[in-house]
């Protein structure tokens, strides 16, 4: 079974009340369904994380009791600062990052993206529509692993 990050975007009301009450995390992310954007960018999120060096994988605040795995919630100022930060970023210089990886490196599904470049590609580029559509609807954003 494999770990995909998933990204699922909210209204700053919305991420305040879940701040304050961890239990609407998971009723609204895997019952209701309540969000107003939903991404997520398979198995590539740690090669991904590696290559942008953290743009787009906020680790911050990190809540463990909540989902399978914990999450982490983005106001909407985070949101819109990486959306910013990965509009910066171009496809060839992700390809380059993917391509400049140490060989030794131990990173998720690595070789996957390494012999499939267009995959590691494509999950970049849901990324990155993933938070301008959000900074440009002024949402912050959930993100977790599962």
């Amino acid at each position: 079974m494999s770990m995909n990050m998933f990204f699922r975007a909210f209204t700053p009301q919305e991420l305040d009340k879940m701040d304050a009450d961890h239990l609407l995390i998971d009723q609204w992310i895997w019952e209701d369904e309540t969000y107003s954007l939903a991404t997520d960018v398979e198995t590539a999120w740690d090669v991904l994380n590696v290559i942008l060096g953290g743009v787009g994988f906020p680790d911050y605040p990190y809540l463990d009791d909540v989902l399978s795995n914990g999450c982490v919630l983005m106001s909407a100022e985070v949101v819109k600062d990486h959306a910013q930060k990965l509009s910066d970023w171009t496809r060839e210089q992700v390809l380059e990052g993917l391509r400049n990886l140490d060989a030794d490196t131990d990173l998720y599904h690595l070789e996957i993206f390494q012999e499939d470049e267009d995959y590691l590609l494509a999950q970049f580029d849901r990324l990155g529509i993933f938070y301008r559509e959000a900074a440009e609807k002024g949402l912050g954003a959930v993100s977790y692993p599962a």
